[in-house]
């Protein structure tokens, strides 16, 4: 099995494509290869995909919002779109928080508080149309008044210099592993509840901004035509090396929340995200 990700060797999405392999390996006792496809967000590994012979053996990661970003940002050109590929399940939900170096603002209402003042304040990314800044827009849009200025950074290591300056809008993935140095606090989480490893943070919601939500997912899927009972063997093997204990442990220790969500559910999650950032359009200058 040759499963494609599209982002570089060592990051967060490729250590987690590599952790589910051995899984799969493990569970089935089928060779199962990581390619890195790098390029295009993304895109240079799902227009592989497309080209693929639709037999089971070739399956890709797919990073969300970025599948949608490019095919509906205009200028983009893509005429591809979620509905040109099977999907399989979601493997990881890579939650987005707002951080600031420790002790620079007391909690996200401080934290907003300048944001409202003479200014307002910067906000670090990595990158244009992201889902991390996206979720800045989405605060900016939920909070009349205020100015948060995106920052468009290279990857998460500029970030975390910028940390010690301004804020950063990240995911859980990003801070993981440096949260127990102490120069990092977690302002909020952009979801609809509290993260069970960050108990003692509030959503945004919570913390009275807005009901801003951002889970990038990491998922898997097929080019079409895979055969029905092709794609039923492939879904069973998956939820089965996802739910497999050791994968759970290895996934925890690399700071990736694993959140399995199978078949017409997954699709249903899939569509809402989509529109998520249709909605966001106006903000992002898409017409």
């Amino acid at each position: 099995i040759t499963m494609i990700c599209g982002f570089g060797a060592g990051g967060s999405s490729d250590l987690g494509v590599r952790s589910l392999a051995s899984s799969i390996e493990k569970q089935t006792g089928v060779s199962c290869v990581v390619q890195n496809v790098t390029g295009a967000n993304g895109w240079m590994a799902w227009s592989q995909l497309l080209h693929s012979k639709p037999d089971g053996y070739t399956i890709a990661l797919v990073n969300t919002p970025a599948l949608f970003t490019d095919y509906l940002d205009p200028q983009q050109g893509h005429k591809e779109t979620m509905d040109d590929f099977d999907f399989i399940c979601n493997h990881v939900t890579d939650t987005g928080l707002l951080v600031a170096k420790t002790g620079k603002y007391a909690d996200m209402a401080a934290f907003m508080k300048a944001a409202e003042s003479d200014g307002g304040v910067t906000v670090g990314d990595v990158g244009a149309n992201g889902n991390k800044h996206i979720a800045t827009l989405q605060l900016q849009s939920a909070n009349e008044g205020s100015t948060l200025t995106p920052v468009h950074q290279s990857g998460w290591s500029d970030n975390y210099a910028a940390v010690l300056v301004d804020a950063v809008s990240a995911t859980y993935g990003d801070v993981a592993s440096v949260l127990a140095d102490g120069d990092v606090q977690v302002l909020c989480v952009f979801a609809k509840e509290r993260l069970d490893v960050l108990p003692d943070v509030p959503t945004c919601e919570e913390a009275g901004f807005g009901s801003v939500i951002s889970e990038p997912s990491r998922g898997y899927m097929l080019p079409k035509g895979v055969d029905a009972a092709t794609k039923a063997k492939i879904e069973e093997v998956f939820e089965k090396a996802i739910e497999n204990e050791d994968h759970q442990a290895d996934m925890a220790n690399l700071g990736l929340i694993v959140n399995y969500v199978g078949g017409e559910d997954y699709l249903t999650m899939l569509k809402s995200q989509e529109q998520d950032i249709i909605a966001l359009k106006p903000e992002l200058g898409w017409k």
